[in-house]
Formats: C-alpha cells, sequence, structure tokens
C-alpha cells in the first residue's frame, strides 16, 4: 500500500487504523440485525475477543459512541456499493 507520496506507508500509520476496522466488524454485524446497535453489547465482545485500546484498556461504549458516525456513514457507503 502507497501513500499519496507514492512511497510506502509506515506500519505505524497503518497501525492506528486497525482499531477502529476491527470493532467496525463487531459493529456492522450487530448493524445487520438492528437500526440501533447496542453498544454494551459491542465492548462486550470486543473484551471476549481481545479487541483492547492502548496499553490493553478494554474498549467501552463510550468509544464506540465517538465512532458511531463514521460507523454508520461508512455502513450506508457500502450498502449503495452492494445494491450499484
Amino acid at each position: 500500500m502507497t501513500g499519496r507520496s507514492g512511497k510506502p506507508v509506515s506500519p505505524s500509520t497503518l497501525r492506528r487504523y486497525l482499531l477502529p476496522f476491527r470493532v467496525y466488524t463487531l459493529w456492522a454485524e450487530q448493524r445487520m440485525i438492528s437500526e440501533n446497535p447496542p453498544l454494551d453489547a459491542i465492548a462486550q465482545e470486543c473484551a471476549t475477543r481481545g479487541i483492547t485500546a492502548q496499553h490493553n484498556k478494554p474498549l467501552t461504549a463510550d468509544y464506540i459512541i465517538e465512532q458511531a458516525d463514521d460507523f454508520e456513514r461508512r455502513w450506508q457507503a457500502l450498502q449503495a456499493g452492494a445494491h450499484e
């Protein structure tokens, strides 16, 4: 994967996107079932699967709330693309 400069993207740059992608996957599983995914259940599933924040801190529903608008935007974009 290359960046805007055409050079390879550094692992440290990619690393910051890994956590939201992992959480989005769990959020999307719940979004298929409900328009309002249960954030506490997603946080619990993160803990069950060993998905944590920095320094192995558990993810909370508050973290997922912060991401929810982006997750929904991504969900809608992917759904629109699937129907084309």
